[in-house]
């Protein structure tokens, strides 16, 4: 069935606390309601509620403020129509002041019930009557993309949908709707792409209006669909499951595979444990597809239906993911980009009081290309305002963390990051030779007020990984700097010990760079400007508002996830053969591998799953955080050969696999008499000096023997045998040198 575009409601009031719109009559069973309500000119900041339209089951899409100019905020609901349905309410402010808002219910016909809306995009700034729309992603043919503009001020004097839209709904009179309007336009018949909408067409007297707009994608309804499926698995997993419908009630010649990319390039057909008409169970079969990569799932019925295709990554989860799932409010990659796509809170575009161009260069962080970079110490870029950073939240606990490079030394103190203002505020410094410093300062409330100081200054060029967490709920109450995972050693209270309650509500602007005003650090309001070259990627943010905890576990998320899933390697041995990525680690030749976050990566192995390698004049850098990191799914055996080291404590596996570390040693047997036979055997049963396994003989030795092992510590058992004299067994225990047992005689007088 074809999408369509059946009817419409509008509300607006000069001044009310909530919208109630009525269902057109048209509307039926299967219907999506969408639903786009703004609200504008507050004077005290609420929330366009997650109540579902009072309660009536709408699912909050989207929130977002905006506080440049005339605040203003927006919301998009939507619902399948249940084929009983009642008008909703939804609600900003109960009980509180009455304020300009208005809002658009759109109905449309033949949209997916289980997928509706593919996915939406944001944008927000101000200053532009005709704003642009933000790109979107189409999933499935014949989809549609809504379109819809909240404005400020009355300065349109006439509306136009962007080019090849059809306007949909519009309140607007001029200056009589000033503060509500708002308008709202679709466009049919696209098929999968990321397509960017063109600019609103209005005409206007002046471009003072601050907008914000979305662009929704609704997908049309499918004979055959996903709904749920395996978004993380590795090849051989078993028990996976996909659901949706139209797969028919039993297989015959359908199928689920596995592509290698969305045109399906490397088809993979999956193995199939049981089939339904609404749910498929399998095995991950690889084929000739690739590990550690984004694949795309696809179901194809008897008849020949195909799903639209749904991405999955194997193997190794990609570094946004992992963030994702531990729920940050905030999350900006600042990989070509300044949008925000946090699961925990409202979008916070970082698009506010830009000042300095900055470019974009070599990515600081793994699942990037691109880096944000401030070379200026003007340089700044702020966020909108957050009920999770630094408006309205009381916060016992948070976390913020971030990749950062520091281009040169910065000798005078720079704010590379801060939350809030004068008195109370939140903030990462640098200074006096590259000294890292978080600091909580919150006066008058006196909860926290604190600074965590590096135990190292920064290496110019290198990256580094930050996350500053305070905790007032925790036993003891801190405030602790994490550097590349590692808890620092210093953190100090400046003679205030840390009160009781939450870290108080403090507005203050959410600024990237030069921080624009006086900071208190330590009770005393310095200013600070900004790093003279600084380069960021990967920020995120929690609270104890969020669904995730906001004060992170300091191991499984700050140093495994945060850390260790997104440090950068100096260098890479690729997925290959044993052979050759042995010929490639030999080709480093005799090196100190430089201070890095992470110094080797080595991709996994192909055509079987351990794998040996023998390093040789392989050594690290002191400040190397992690020296090797083994993505394979199998045992790499690591042999540290002559001229090499290796920490062990900075070693990691990161796709299952795990990494054993051999240092070579012999073990000599010395003074021995001619014609001696000397047998090693492994200690491997429990009765005291029994043994098993044959290690090493030799029956006619000279003056001494030697067994070369993999350096393991193990129990052996050294035997003696001459004749002439009596047997000789000794218990011995090998380690990771080399060791020497003597041998002392004993004639058999009874021979």
């Amino acid at each position: 069935m074809a999408i369509s575009f059946i009817d419409s409601n509008i509300q607006d009031s000069s001044g009310a606390q909530a919208l109630t719109f009525a269902i057109p009559a048209g509307a039926t069973t299967d219907d999506l309601i969408l639903v786009f309500v703004k609200q504008s000119e507050n004077t005290g900041q609420q929330i366009w509620d997650d109540d579902g339209g009072g309660g009536r089951g709408y699912t909050r899409l989207a929130y977002n403020r905006f506080t440049s100019g005339r605040d203003q905020e927006t919301a998009i609901y939507y619902k399948m129509h249940s084929g009983s349905e009642t008008n909703p309410t939804f609600t900003w402010d109960s009980g509180g002041v009455n304020e300009p808002m208005s809002g658009s219910m759109l109905i449309y016909r033949g949209i997916d019930t289980l997928v509706p809306i593919a996915n939406y995009g944001y944008s927000v700034n101000q200053n532009d009557a005709n704003p642009p729309n933000p790109s979107v992603v189409i999933e499935t043919n014949n989809s549609w993309v809504v379109c819809c503009h909240a404005a400020t001020h009355d300065d349109i004097t006439a509306v136009a949908a962007p080019t090849g839209f059809t306007l949909r709904t519009q309140v607007w009179n001029g200056t009589a709707d000033d503060h509500r309007n708002h308008f709202t336009a679709d466009i049919s018949g696209l098929n999968p792409q990321t397509y960017s909408p063109p600019d609103w067409q209005h005409t206007a007297s002046a471009t003072t209006p601050e907008y914000q707009t979305y662009s929704i994608a609704l997908n049309e309804v499918q004979a055959i669909s996903v709904s749920t499926y395996p978004a993380a698995f590795n090849w051989g997993d078993t028990g996976l499951v996909a659901t949706g419908l139209g797969f028919e009630a039993t297989q015959n010649t359908g199928k689920l595979e596995m592509w290698s990319d969305a045109s399906g390039t490397i088809k993979v057909a999956q193995t199939i444990t049981s089939w339904s008409d609404s749910s498929i169970t399998f095995t991950a079969t690889q084929g000739g597809l690739a590990n550690n990569v984004a694949v795309y799932l696809a179901i194809t019925n008897h008849n020949g239906d195909v799903t639209p295709v749904r991405q999955s990554n194997v193997g190794l989860v990609n570094y946004q993911a992992a963030v994702n799932a531990i729920n940050p409010d905030h999350f900006w990659s600042f990989d070509g980009t300044y949008v925000d796509t946090g699961v925990g809170g409202a979008q916070r575009d970082a698009t506010q009081s830009v000042v300095g161009t900055h470019p974009w260069v070599t990515a600081i962080a793994d699942d990037a290309t691109q880096a944000m970079q401030f070379d200026d110490i003007l340089d700044r870029r702020e966020c909108p305002d957050s009920p999770y950073m630094n408006v309205t939240i009381d916060a016992a606990e948070r976390t913020v963390a971030g990749w950062i490079q520091l281009g040169d030394v910065q000798k005078s103190m720079g704010a590379i990051w801060k939350e809030g203002g004068g008195v109370q505020n939140l903030a990462l410094i640098s200074g006096l030779g590259n000294v890292l410093m978080a600091q909580a300062a919150d006066s008058p409330g006196n909860a926290i007020n604190a600074q965590a100081v590096a135990e190292i200054k920064l290496t110019p060029n290198r990256p580094y990984h930050f996350a500053m967490r305070y905790t007032l709920t925790e036993s003891p109450k801190e405030l602790r700097l994490y550097l590349d995972g590692i808890e620092q050693p210093y953190a100090l209270t400046n003679g205030n010990p840390f009160g009781a309650g939450t870290f108080n509500s403090h507005s203050g602007d959410v600024t990237w760079g030069n921080s624009d005003n006086n900071l208190e650090t330590g009770g005393t309001d310095i200013s600070y400007a900004g790093q003279v070259d600084c380069k960021y990627q990967h920020w995120c943010s929690w609270s104890d508002n969020s669904p995730n905890s906001g004060a992170l576990n300091k191991t499984t998320e700050i140093l495994e996830v945060l850390f260790k899933r997104g440090a950068l390697p100096k260098y890479t041995l690729a997925l290959d053969t044993e052979a050759n990525v042995q010929t490639a680690l030999d080709a480093l030749g005799t090196l100190e591998v430089e201070d890095y976050p992470l110094g080797i990566r080595v991709a996994g192995v192909t055509g079987q799953s351990n794998m040996t390698l023998t390093a040789t004049n392989l050594t690290f850098n002191s400040r190397t955080s992690m020296q090797v990191e083994w993505r394979g799914s199998g045992v790499l055996t690591w042999v540290v050969s002559s001229g090499s080291e290796l920490d062990d404590t900075k070693l990691y596996a990161s796709n299952g696999g795990s990494i054993v570390v051999e240092r070579p040693a012999t073990f000599t047997v010395a003074n021995l008499l001619a014609g001696s036979i000397v047998e090693i055997y492994d200690d491997e049963i429990a009765n005291v000096g029994s043994h098993d396994t044959k290690l090493a003989y030799t029956n006619n030795s000279g003056t001494s023997f030697q067994y070369s092992h993999n350096g393991a510590s193990n129990d052996i058992i050294l035997q003696v045998i001459k004749d002439g004299y009596k047997e000789i067994k000794i218990p011995f225990t090998l380690g990771s040198s080399d060791q020497i047992q003597n041998i002392v005689y004993i004639e058999d007088t009874n021979d």
